[in-house]
């Protein structure tokens, strides 16, 4: 194809995408009928060069101007919900028939309205909008799931202003159509996350959203389907999107393209456990295979059942929890000391000593607040605050002080803390 039919088909396609905007679907239908006789193209083919020329046109695509990647403008991974939901990308979790998926993220979505946490993390998190697409088995596997976590009745599924849990799927009888991952439906979704300002987005499942859109079973449409709602949906709205699907043929692994798994940066295998004696389930273990957003743990596992409409853990795992404020208040206390840049070992010991904060729950928040730049980390190891917040709690090192920290105002802790020389602390093991 020369250069001037390259001209003419981006036409083209420019007024497909304005047609399915304004959903004028005759003239859709007339342009995409024109694409195809005049430049012979197949369905596949249309859909690749759409997607293709609306990720360019909404990504702010542009030609390499440096020889390298400037790595400051790089922002790290961070989470919406601590070791659950990772701000702007896109998970996968799957798993057999009766492993529970949808009720899973539905739990997640009811606790993320609430601003709370699950399972084995603790840190609570900002009150967040959730967004159902159900189209593997209909609402009516969502409804179980209701009923399952008994939230039937709760305002946060309600329409109202306490809505935070929105729901797609067929039903004839109230005009909603079934979602599909084609250019219309990722556009419908974009406008629906960013005027409703939702934060979670569960997709249910990956084989029915890709009927009829493009190639469940091919890796180049399904990384471009993933790389299409990650960088114009999850990263500008600070959103995350997490995709449904069941087993594959091979043992432990998920169904379809491998590009399911291999493009997002959370992947979750849920298993049944079934009694051996019984033959009854009795739980579920939720193993990561990935997470990118990790600080420790990338690859944990986790049990629980459900209970009384409530999903707890069923093994002896620590549940990690959040000390902001406690580090905070011992890298003041350091900095008025003299010292500006403290080592992990001093800050894990004084806030098990203080505090009683557990080592990964310490270097879980260490690793959560230097991605979300609430902490500088100078080189390997070792931790300093950043200049705002050292202006913002009013420190003035004090090079007179001793060993022992003199008491600091304005916190929790500040009758419990003692520090000693970094010189004299060792990390327990």
């Amino acid at each position: 194809m020369n250069s001037y039919e390259e001209e003419k088909i981006t036409f083209l396609i420019d007024d497909l995408l304005a047609a399915i905007r304004q959903e004028e679907e005759d003239e859709e239908a007339r342009i995409y009928s024109l694409i195809k006789q005049r430049f012979k193209y197949s369905d596949d083919q249309i859909t690749r060069k759409v997607m293709k020329y609306f990720y360019h046109m909404k990504s702010d695509f542009r030609p390499a101007l440096k020889k390298s990647i400037d790595l400051t403008t790089v922002e790290p991974l961070t989470y919406l919900v601590d070791g659950w939901l990772i701000k702007g990308d896109v998970s996968l979790t799957y798993g057999s028939y009766g492993s529970g998926k949808t009720t899973h993220a539905l739990y997640k979505a009811y606790k993320f309205a609430k601003g709370e946490n699950i399972l084995d993390r603790s840190s609570p998190c900002k009150k967040g909008k959730s967004l159902f697409i159900c189209t593997d088995g209909g609402v009516s596997t969502f409804k179980k799931a209701m009923y399952d976590l008994g939230i039937e009745n709760d305002a946060v599924l309600k329409e109202g202003e306490e809505q935070k849990i929105f729901v797609w799927g067929f039903d004839s009888k109230q005009g909603q159509q079934a979602w599909y991952g084609n250019i219309n439906g990722i556009i419908k979704l974009e406008n629906f996350v960013q005027f409703e300002g939702i934060d979670y987005v569960v997709i249910d499942s990956a084989k029915s959203i890709s009927s009829g859109a493009f190639n469940y079973l091919d890796n180049v449409q399904v990384r471009d389907f993933i790389r299409v709602i990650r960088d114009v949906i999850a990263v500008p709205n600070n959103a995350h999107i997490e995709i449904l699907s069941h087993d594959g043929t091979a043992r432990g692994a998920h169904a379809g393209a491998k590009s399911w798994a291999e493009e997002p940066s959370m992947v979750i295998s849920l298993k049944p456990n079934i009694d051996e004696d019984t033959k009854v389930q009795n739980g579920v273990t939720a193993e990561f295979k990935k997470d990118r957003a990790a600080n420790i743990e990338p690859r944990r596992s986790v049990t629980y059942k459900l209970e009384d409409c409530e999903m707890i853990l069923d093994d002896d795992k620590k549940i990690v929890g959040s000390c902001n404020d406690v580090i905070l208040e011992i890298m003041g206390e350091f900095y008025k000391q003299g010292q500006e840049e403290v080592r992990r070992s001093d800050i894990v010991t004084t806030a098990f000593n203080t505090a009683s904060a557990a080592r990964k729950t310490v270097d879980n928040t260490l690793g959560n607040m230097v991605n979300n730049k609430q902490l500088r980390r100078p080189k390997k190891g070792v931790y300093a605050l950043n200049p705002k917040d050292i202006q913002k709690l009013n420190l003035v090192p004090d090079h007179t002080l001793g060993t022992t920290i003199g008491k600091s105002v304005n916190s929790s802790y500040s009758n419990q803390i003692d520090l000693v020389s970094s010189h004299d602390i060792e990390t327990p093991l």
